[in-house]
């Protein structure tokens, strides 16, 4: 079956190969208390795999031409949820779980948000080379903002490459599977923080100290306090630092830096 001409505009890849389907449900290990999220469903594929297992599917789609699809599904399976529109738009609450196959052209900004929303677990097919930044360990050239934040909340693996073939239309690079638990001491992620961490990351290979210093300075305030980090941090590198070392940089500079929180 050929995708819609919208496919590719809107980001989509429809995957073709339900033994992929079929494991990406196994890892949900769905039941029927669980609300699964599912974004970009698309024609219902991985919807009915997921309505099998799970209470309630909340199946999200933006595109009008596959919505008749997908309610054909919700016919035959009543706990499915048909949700019309731009996920980052409506937000759906209520959900303890997410497995997707979702636009790889909203990655960025959907795992800000689902990361906020605070899943218990998620399932999720992204194209490789975003699935590794949210493993990324610190000193990789990978580990960025999204890493981090990742890090902080989630305990994140990479199960299965998928090579592109396996989608129609197939995409310019390979994807995988990334499953992420979210963590017994996930904190809540302030806003302000997220602004701080966001900004230190567009120096991310310059040595902690001299960014905090042009950042106070830039801002009128002195550098005096810098040292209550403590040197071992202050000596490394932005993307040198772990996620927890980052996060006491952001409350550091929370306090000091109004106009980045």
């Amino acid at each position: 079956m050929n995708p819609p001409r919208r496919a590719r505009v809107l980001g989509q890849h429809f995957l073709s190969k339900p033994e992929i389907l079929d494991k990406m449900t196994k890892y949900a290990e769905l039941s029927k208390s669980d609300v699964v999220l599912e974004v970009g469903a698309g024609r219902g594929e991985l919807t009915r795999r997921l309505a099998e297992k799970a209470g309630l599917v909340i199946a999200v789609e933006i595109d009008p031409r596959l919505l008749g699809d997908l309610r054909r599904v919700a016919e035959e399976y009543p706990n499915v949820k048909v949700v019309a529109g731009d996920v980052l738009r409506i937000r759906p609450s209520g959900f303890n779980k997410v497995v997707s196959n979702p636009p790889y052209s909203i990655s960025l900004r959907l795992m800000e948000w689902l990361i906020d929303s605070r899943p218990e677990l998620m399932v999720l097919t992204l194209q490789r080379e975003f699935a590794s930044k949210l493993v990324a360990e610190p000193g990789s050239r990978k580990y960025l903002y999204i890493s981090v934040l990742s890090k902080l909340s989630y305990d994140s693996r990479i199960t299965e490459l998928i090579p592109r073939r396996f989608f129609n239309p197939p995409p310019k690079v390979d994807s995988a599977i990334v499953v992420m638990k979210l963590k017994k001491d996930a904190p809540r992620l302030e806003e302000s923080w997220k602004r701080i961490l966001k900004t230190l990351f567009t120096r991310r290979r310059q040595k902690l100290r001299k960014v905090l210093r042009d950042l106070l300075l830039e801002a009128g305030e002195t550098d005096e306090e810098l040292n209550l980090l403590g040197e071992d941090i202050l000596s490394r590198r932005i993307y040198e630092l772990e996620p927890s070392e980052l996060l006491e940089v952001a409350r550091f500079l929370e306090k000091r830096l109004p106009s980045i929180s």
